[in-house]
């Protein structure tokens, strides 16, 4: 998909499969596109090629190629540039008020919360039709002694186990992403999101369903799939001690009972 943008900015869209020739198609598209955009229209100054395609070297030759070709010295300069799904997210979505999020995508799960705009892709990635579940990653069993010291009921213990059958894609969106301080800057936002929530209620459900909510958008539970992702994505954040208290460890219940009987 590719569109001018007021005549100034022209950006082509190509969403990848995986593919055994993946890199070839990647670096045939970023050609195709471009030639396709420059002979139709000659108004923009700036090309941007969106991808959530891995980019490696032949398909970044491609692209420096026509950075060369249409330098300062060319005939038609053009600034070219590769933008990865999570740029767009971040730079261009997370950017735009609210009213403009509203008339792009109306009644949307996840966009009522800005702030976590860089994880709609990840929800995305989990939102999928005929979802396959993964193995060979490590599905982490329901650990009953937080569980249990949060007072988490059994409808949230349910919906936590359903969603930690995707952590191993979870796993590899993190490991694949190009910013490799992304886990940890989630894990910061999701631990400011639950002590906010505690300032209003001690209640697990409702701590929870506010997670849920900042995370998929407040119509969350309408869309089965997305409420899965959801689901997904809270409890690997609770498994990875982010969020909820951390029960104290078997030795510090033992140093505090024998404190306890020294002090009396």
């Amino acid at each position: 998909m590719a569109s001018p943008s007021q005549g100034r900015s022209f950006y082509a869209c190509y969403g990848q499969r995986p593919s055994r020739s993946a890199e070839r198609e990647l670096a045939a598209k970023i050609g195709s596109d471009f030639a396709r955009g420059f002979s139709q229209w000659d108004s923009f100054h700036t090309w941007r090629f969106v991808t959530n395609a891995p980019v490696g070297p032949v398909s970044l030759k491609v692209l420096t190629g026509l950075q060369q070709s249409h330098g300062p010295s060319s005939e038609r300069p053009l600034t070219i540039r590769l933008v990865k799904s999570e740029d767009l997210w971040n730079d261009v979505v997370g950017s735009l008020d609210q009213s403009v999020l509203d008339q792009l995508f109306p009644g949307a799960p996840g966009t009522a919360n800005v702030e976590l705009a860089d994880l709609l892709p990840l929800l995305d990635a989990l939102d999928t039709t005929g979802v396959v579940v993964e193995s060979g990653g490590d599905v982490l069993p329901v650990p009953a002694t937080k569980m249990n010291f949060n007072a988490l009921p059994d409808a949230s213990r349910l919906e936590f186990n359903a969603g930690r059958l995707l952590a191993p894609r979870i796993d590899r969106w993190y490991e694949e992403s190009s910013d490799p301080g992304l886990y940890d800057a989630h894990g910061e936002r999701f631990r400011a999101l639950y002590r906010d929530a505690r300032t209003v209620t001690s209640n697990s459900a409702e701590i929870l369903e506010r997670l849920y909510v900042s995370v998929a958008g407040a119509n969350f539970r309408m869309d089965g799939k997305r409420a899965n992702a959801a689901f997904a994505v809270v409890s690997y954040f609770f498994d990875s001690c982010h969020i909820f208290e951390t029960p104290p460890s078997a030795d510090a219940i033992a140093d505090t009972e024998a404190a306890d009987a020294l002090a009396h």
